[in-house]
């Protein structure tokens, strides 16, 4: 049901089959291909080689709003033929073709006789066709072939539909190596340099060398995998000798499948095993009988939240762990409606034009609009929902421009126009509905750069009593173990690195895949990069902090010079009566902070909060300071309040800074955000 967006009715044709088709006298064979065609726009089908009965099982879509005429004509062509000759035709008046209403099954398909050039309709075959009009949400809208966009290659517009994607449950895989014992060293003689190398597909990891230099070392070190479901790799425990001068002696190992290790799903930690150790090494065969031992905790850990993206805006804080699942609080609805004033990404056919989709992922679902070719204008009118199981989570919607259309020209990255959006789901206010265009901004070498309007619909139902809102918000957002048993930032963030490259690769083996430029610039999995701006943004940002103490001493000292009489002696009597009954100088400071809060709340911002570039200190920058950043040209944007953190993504090579770059910059320079 359509409640977020406008609907958007399409003239769906779907060719199935034909059947009893002439063969062509000339060339004795027949190559049949159908094409539909109204107005200016046109497509066709494949063709069958060799086949009187061919089957194509194809869907047309055409914009009903864009229909040039009046009549749809489907043509049966042979493209055996010298000039395509034309099998036969059938004719349909738009305004004859029935409707299909939301909740209808399908429209169910009907033979038609093909009219040949005199008229005559069943001499030149029949053919299997369904004709209808149906809007966004009809079934065939995402495997249909949009006749806008007729100039998309065949092998190439699966890239342009619309379709949902699911990341990759993420598990930290642990091994916990205490020790070894019963080693068999080459020299005994000398003391062994030990340690213990993990690797899990193409990643590495070592322990130290062990201070107890014998042949029962001891390590009691910890070292993290991020692994994706489902599990294909194995991991390889091998224990080493370093020898110095780049040799090493290879004294046993074990490989465990990633999807036989044991699952924590609760916090009490799995039981240490002792892991028999095969010999291995250049020119030796693996021993049955081999006494050496490592003793280690092996387990995929499921009571820790596997961040993916930066721990300030995630959309999701779950435990892979099914156990620690949280309820369900509510539903999330999104309706991306169109974007206007894009910039042109690229030239095609002397023509600057952009083909725009959009993305939104919120939790583990992804979803991508249709791409709509050579507008500046898109329109999609399309409506998802998620489940939401915490309020304090963001939504992240980005615009991208298609750069995978056309056969032939190989792999290209898909662009991102402007900054990817973040909205923080504790700002809405339940049940209702936001209705905003937002800017979408990039830092260009002529300064700040409007590149165009997104516009949106949103809307948070909260499907919980009020009594349980209260409590949701007492609750820790991330699972328990990760305050009573802490990871550091550095090991977060570096496995993070890990987490997105996983969901990157998971997401490009999808049909069609979700590129792995546009996974990362969702997840910001490039990292955070410095600048002057940014130094001086998060300098501004203290500042404000601490203002609060500038502001008390000015008042104290307006209190001691009288400048305001009536102030000063309430301030007095207040300090003798704290005087006289400190006890009750923690309940009112409570009391203050209490009442502090309720104003603030009431008077906190009703609406989505947009771009602020005086927070971000885009203003300051400019083209001198981006010079000596080698072409560097990174997209910038920072959120009023607590998301009020600055993402710099690069995404332009020195190529792309040159020419197209500077003309945009002086077309659009700073435009409506002043």
């Amino acid at each position: 049901m359509l409640t977020l967006v406008e609907p958007l009715y399409f003239v769906y044709v779907r060719v199935v089959r034909a059947s009893h088709l002439p063969v062509n006298q000339a060339t004795g064979t027949c190559a049949p291909y159908v094409e539909v065609k109204t107005g200016n726009y046109k497509a066709t089908t494949k063709y069958i080689q060799g086949t009187l009965a061919p089957i194509w099982n194809q869907v047309f879509a055409f914009n009903k709003d864009r229909l040039q005429a009046e009549t749809i004509e489907i043509l049966v062509r042979d493209k055996a033929s010298v000039a395509n000759e034309i099998i036969g035709r059938i004719e349909a008046g738009v305004g004859d073709i029935p409707t299909r209403l939301q909740g209808d099954s399908s429209v169910a398909p009907q033979w038609y006789g093909l009219e040949d050039k005199n008229g005559v309709s069943g001499r030149s075959g029949s053919l299997m066709l369904a004709i209808w009009v149906g809007d966004q949400v009809d079934d065939a809208f995402s495997v249909a072939w949009h006749l806008d966009a007729a100039s998309v290659s065949v092998d190439k517009v699966s890239n342009a539909r619309p379709q949902v994607y699911y990341s990759p449950r993420l598990w930290y895989l642990k091994i916990k190596v205490s020790g070894a014992q019963d080693l068999v060293v080459s020299d005994p003689n000398r003391k062994p340099e030990v340690y213990v190398k993990a690797t899990l597909g193409n990643k590495v990891l070592k322990t130290k060398v062990s201070k107890n230099k014998s042949v029962n070392p001891c390590w009691n070190e910890e070292l993290m995998f991020v692994v994706a479901e489902p599990f294909e790799d194995a991991l390889i425990l091998s224990v080493e000798d370093d020898r110095g001068d780049k040799r090493v002696d290879y004294l046993g190992r074990c490989v465990k499948p990633v999807n036989k290790i044991t699952h924590r799903l609760l916090p009490p930690l799995p039981i240490e095993e002792i892991i028999n150790l095969e010999r291995y090494g250049v020119g030796e065969e693996p021993m049955e009988k081999f006494s050496s031992k490592l003793r280690a905790t092996v387990y995929l850990d499921g009571v820790y939240h596997v961040f993916d993206e930066p721990a300030l805006f995630s959309t999701d804080l779950t435990a892979p762990s099914p156990k620690l699942k949280p309820g369900k609080v509510g539903d999330l609805e999104l309706g991306i409606l169109k974007a206007e004033g894009l910039v042109a990404m690229k030239s095609k056919n002397g023509l600057k034009t952009t083909d725009a989709y959009c993305v939104a992922k919120y939790g583990p679902k992804w979803t991508r609009t249709s791409t709509v070719v050579s507008s500046l204008e898109p329109k999609w009118m399309k409506q998802y929902q998620w489940d939401v199981f915490d309020p304090c989570t963001v939504i992240a919607v980005g615009v991208f421009d298609n750069n995978n259309l056309q056969a032939g020209e190989g792999w290209a990255a898909d662009r991102l126009i402007g900054k990817v959006i973040r909205i923080r789901l504790s700002t809405l206010e339940f049940g209702r509905i936001y209705k905003y265009a937002y800017p979408l901004v990039a830092l260009m070498p002529g300064g700040v750069q409007k590149m165009g309007e997104l516009h949106f619909t949103l809307r948070f139902i909260y499907t919980k009593s009020s009594g349980d809102k209260i409590y949701q918000y007492t609750q820790p957002m991330l699972p328990k173990s990760t305050y009573t048993n802490p990871m550091s930032v550095y090991q977060i963030e570096g496995l993070r690195n890990q987490a997105v490259h996983h969901v990157a690769m998971r997401l490009a083996r999808a049909e069609p895949p979700l590129r792995r430029e546009v996974v990362e610039s969702m997840l910001s999995g490039r990292g955070p990069v410095w600048s002057i701006r940014r130094g001086k943004a998060n300098f501004q940002r203290v500042m404000e902090c601490l203002k609060c103490f500038k502001t008390a001493l000015i008042w104290l000292d307006d209190l001691r010079q009288w400048k305001n009489s009536t102030t000063t002696i309430v301030m007095f009597a207040a300090f003798s009566v704290f005087v006289y009954h400190s006890e009750i100088v923690f309940p009112s400071f409570f009391a203050f902070l209490f009442f502090k809060a309720l104003l603030n709340y009431f008077k906190r911002p009703r609406d989505i909060l947009c771009l602020d570039t005086s927070l971000s200190q885009v203003e300051s920058v400019n083209a001198f300071r981006l010079a000596g950043r080698a072409g560097h040209v990174p997209f910038i944007g920072a959120v009023r309040g607590s998301e009020a953190q600055v993402s710099e993504i690069s995404s332009y090579s020195s190529t792309h800074t040159s020419e197209r770059v500077q003309e945009i910059a002086l077309e659009r320079r700073l435009l409506a955000l002043i």
